[in-house]
């Protein structure tokens, strides 16, 4: 039993910790400077402030997540909450897919700019899809303590880590080309 127990644990460190074959961050497209109306600018500020507020328990949760399996993966121990944080966090994120597919562009905005906002929002939605697709990984893993689903973790964090970046980014900087301070 420790035995099997110890080789999960080795191959869930490796799989984790070990070198992978993802690609280099794309480098961001420079965004253009958009001159807003004071109304566009406020359209701006409320959607930017309603994406942000959507997200915000998403993002607790899910570094309280990783924070608690790196901590297992790292041999502090198994949490007897772990599973529970886990679909907390999966919940958290899927909830918030919804609502962020509910947020709408304000369509007082110009079409660049309205477009690249969509983009922005849809690459949030599909990041948070990510994360929970790999909570659910890693509860694969603690109930089968299968190394594939380890593996599977591993991926999907991966691809939500990337795609909340470059997110993230797109919405600063239309928010920095809009001549809104954040």
């Amino acid at each position: 039993m420790k035995q099997g127990l110890g080789i999960a644990l080795i191959c869930m460190a490796m799989a984790l910790c070990g070198c992978s074959n993802e690609k280099a961050p794309e480098q961001p497209q420079k965004i253009p400077s958009f001159t807003l109306s004071p109304s566009e600018k406020e359209a701006l500020v409320v959607y930017y402030k309603d994406l942000l507020s959507a997200e915000g328990l998403a993002d607790k949760a899910v570094k309280l997540a990783e924070d608690e399996v790196m901590n297992v993966i790292k041999g502090g121990g198994g949490s007897i909450t772990l599973a529970t944080i886990i679909d907390k966090a999966k919940n958290e994120c899927l909830r918030t897919v919804g609502s962020l597919a509910k947020a709408s562009v304000p369509e007082a905005l110009p079409p660049e700019l309205k477009s690249l906002l969509s983009e922005g929002k849809n690459d949030l939605v599909a990041a948070y899809k990510a994360y929970a697709e790999s909570f659910e990984a890693i509860n694969n893993f603690v109930a089968e303590k299968s190394p594939m689903a380890l593996l599977e973790y591993r991926k999907k964090n991966s691809e939500a880590r990337e795609l909340f970046g470059k997110a993230t980014g797109k919405l600063n900087q239309i928010m920095v080309a809009s001549g809104v301070s954040q």
